[in-house]
């Protein structure tokens, strides 16, 4: 978690009870998982393992020549043909590190081929390039994503700022049920304001589709 229950009460200048910290232990879990899914990316870097299968769309051009698009020549002689690097999205990024790769071709069952780094594969922040995948290959990938949220002090200050307004508005809820009457206070507000979110969108993950 990037702001504790501990942080929190320092911020607030308060003391929980127990049951004040296991409803901050929510609140701070939930407000995450919130300012993730509207930067469509993890605020911290996590391991995630996936699979993917390629495309089969992914081209290949002859090697004879970029300009001609032949494949026969007079003599029926075979033409080699070039396959490209094939960019491979992953769902979460900026990648920071990619711990195994492994292929498995249609053809060779469920026997998974491990590719090497630097050869087979380069990592970018976005995914990575493949040089030996081909249409309706299976690719498995173990790998490390995620902004260094310690570092960007405005995710922090963010949540702390919505937690507090959060565990306010729920000790005077409480109050007022237990007074049995209603008390003066401001209208409930939960999550973050379009205000913190227009703050936050430069670290928002564009997608094409």
């Amino acid at each position: 978690m990037l702001v504790t229950e501990k942080e929190l009460e320092r911020y607030m200048d308060i003391k929980f009870s127990n049951r004040q910290s296991y409803a901050a232990e929510y609140v701070l879990e939930g407000l995450q998982s919130e300012m993730e899914s509207y930067l469509r990316r993890p605020i911290e870097v996590q391991s995630f393992t996936e699979q993917y299968s390629i495309e089969i769309t992914h081209p290949g051009v002859p090697s004879h020549s970029y300009l001609n698009n032949y494949s026969l020549d007079t003599t029926q002689q075979i033409i080699e043909w070039i396959q490209p690097p094939y960019t491979l999205y992953l769902k979460n990024s900026p990648v920071a590190s990619v711990s195994s790769i492994s292929l498995t071709r249609p053809f060779q069952g469920a026997t998974p081929e491990v590719l090497v780094e630097g050869t087979d594969f380069i990592v970018r922040k976005f995914g990575v390039d493949l040089f030996r995948a081909f249409a309706n290959d299976t690719i498995d990938i173990t790998y490390t994503a995620g902004l260094d949220g310690p570092e960007i002090k405005m995710f922090r200050l963010m949540i702390l700022r919505a937690a507090s307004r959060e565990m306010q508005n729920m000790h005077d809820d409480v109050v007022g049920i237990k007074d049995l009457e209603t008390r003066n206070v401001g209208p409930l507000t939960t999550g973050f304001t379009p205000e913190e979110l227009a703050a936050m969108k430069k670290w928002r993950r564009v997608r094409i589709a």
